[in-house]
C-alpha cells in the first residue's frame, strides 16, 4: 500500500475514533432554527425503514465499539489531526456547492482554505486557515440544489451514509465513484485508502441519530427524518419556498 493510502487509512481511524464529526453534526442540526414543517410523503419508507435499522446495527455493534476501542487508545491530538485532515480533504466539495448555490465569496474562502491547510498547513494536519480569518463555509449539496431550483425528490436513507434526498444521493454517488475512479488511474491502494476515509467519516456520523431529541417511546426514524427536512427547508431559505413545498410531493 502507497504512503498516501495509509496516511488516508490512519487519518480515516483517527476520525472514527474521534466524536468531533458526530458533534459536528449536531451543531448543525442545532442550527437550523428548529423549522415546523409538514413531513412529506415518503414514498420509499419500508425500505429507508430497513436501511435506517441496518445503519443503527453497524453502530452498535461496530461503530461504537470500534471508536470507543480506539478513542481508548488514539491520543486526542492524533484524533484532532484526523478531523483537520479530513475537513481539508472535505474543502473542494464546499467550493462547488458554494459556487452552485450563488455564494462565491464563500467558495472563494474554501479555496483559500484548501490551499493554506494544504501547504502551511502541512497537507491538511493543522488548520493554518481560521485564525487567519478564513472560516470554514459549508453549503450542502441538499441546499445547493434548492438554491437553483432543483426539487430535492423523495427522502432515501442510504447505507452507511444516512439522510438524504434521491437527487442530492444520486449526486453524491456518482461524485464519489468519480473520486474514486479518479484516484484508481493513479493508484489502486490510493483509491482503497480514500474509500476507507469516506465510509469511515460516513458511520461516523450515523452515531448522530443518537442525539435527537427524543421522549424514549417516539420513532426515531421520523424524528430522524423530519429532521433532515426540516434543515432543507432552512437551507432553501423563503426566496425558495416553492422548492421546499416540492418535497412534499
Amino acid at each position: 500500500m502507497g504512503i498516501k493510502a495509509v496516511v488516508a487509512t490512519m487519518a480515516a481511524v483517527a476520525v472514527l475514533a474521534s466524536p468531533a464529526i458526530g458533534d459536528a453534526q449536531t451543531q448543525t442540526a442545532a442550527g437550523t432554527g428548529a423549522v415546523t414543517i409538514e413531513t412529506p410523503r415518503d414514498v420509499l419508507e419500508p425500505l429507508n425503514r430497513a436501511v435506517f435499522d441496518f445503519n443503527n446495527l453497524v453502530v452498535d455493534y461496530v461503530v461504537d465499539p470500534v471508536a470507543a476501542g480506539l478513542g481508548a487508545v488514539t491520543p486526542a491530538l492524533v484524533q484532532r489531526l484526523g478531523v483537520n485532515l479530513y475537513e481539508n480533504i472535505s474543502e473542494p466539495e464546499f467550493v462547488f456547492t458554494n459556487l452552485l448555490a450563488g455564494h462565491p465569496r464563500d467558495a472563494a474562502v474554501s479555496v483559500g482554505r484548501f490551499a493554506v491547510n494544504s501547504t502551511v498547513g502541512l497537507g491538511g494536519l493543522f488548520d493554518a486557515a481560521t485564525p487567519l480569518g478564513l472560516e470554514r463555509r459549508t453549503t450542502e449539496v441538499s441546499e445547493a440544489m434548492c438554491k437553483v431550483g432543483i426539487p430535492p425528490g423523495p427522502y432515501m436513507v442510504l447505507p452507511l451514509i444516512g439522510p438524504t434526498n434521491m437527487f442530492s444521493g444520486g449526486l453524491l454517488g456518482a461524485a464519489l465513484a468519480a473520486e474514486w475512479y479518479a484516484l484508481s488511474l493513479v493508484s489502486a491502494a490510493l483509491a482503497a485508502g480514500d474509500a476507507i476515509f469516506d465510509v469511515s467519516v460516513s458511520v461516523a456520523s450515523l452515531r448522530h441519530v443518537r442525539d435527537i431529541p427524543s421522549d424514549g417511546n417516539s420513532d426515531t426514524y421520523a424524528l430522524q427524518q423530519k429532521e433532515f427536512w426540516d434543515y432543507v427547508k432552512d437551507g432553501c431559505g423563503p426566496a425558495n419556498a416553492k422548492v421546499a413545498s416540492a418535497a412534499k410531493g
